[in-house]
């Protein structure tokens, strides 16, 4: 059983058909590239008392509200603190609603409301993304679920349970 000090984050793993080329990239610039397919993080990595089956219960019933939708990513940006995000085109405001019900319904003292959510995939850490100019790939594909995760004692993830969006 997993006490309240591991960590879990709540996750879309998009599937891409040409994901590789995402990863390609985070094997240079992510060090948790091979600990952690490429995702959307909808809620940071936080530790809670909650119970895995009540998280996946309140989950479940928060994402009954949510239909399939269609998320498209193109173009790289550097964050204030030199993250390179794959930027969201296409479905952001899905994914700000998701993460923004996550924080309201089921985890509202874990919301840092100093941080502004940006949708993004992260590719890694760097402080120029001048090398990463001619990435202009454009990745599409149907967000019809969302997965929980704990953080293994090695930074790996551990998939606790995947719940399909509308029920």
């Amino acid at each position: 059983m997993y006490n309240n000090i591991d960590k879990r984050c709540i996750l879309i793993f998009p599937k891409f058909k040409n994901i590789d080329l995402i990863q390609k990239i985070r094997n240079k610039y992510d060090p948790l590239a091979n600990l952690i397919a490429p995702h959307i993080t909808l809620a940071f990595p936080f530790s809670d008392d909650i119970s895995n089956e009540e998280l996946i219960s309140k989950l479940n019933s928060l994402l009954k509200n949510f239909k399939p939708f269609t998320i498209n990513f193109k173009g790289i940006s550097l964050s204030h603190d030199n993250y390179i995000f794959l930027n969201c085109v296409k479905g952001n405001q899905e994914i700000i609603q998701l993460h923004d019900e996550i924080y309201n319904e089921i985890l509202p003292n874990h919301l840092k409301k100093s941080i502004k959510y940006i949708p993004h995939i992260t590719l890694g850490q760097s402080n120029s993304i001048e090398g990463l100019n001619s990435f202009t790939y454009e990745f599409k594909s149907i967000v019809n679920e969302v997965s929980i995760e704990l953080i293994g004692k090695n930074e790996e993830s551990i998939l606790i349970k995947t719940i399909n969006l509308g029920g």
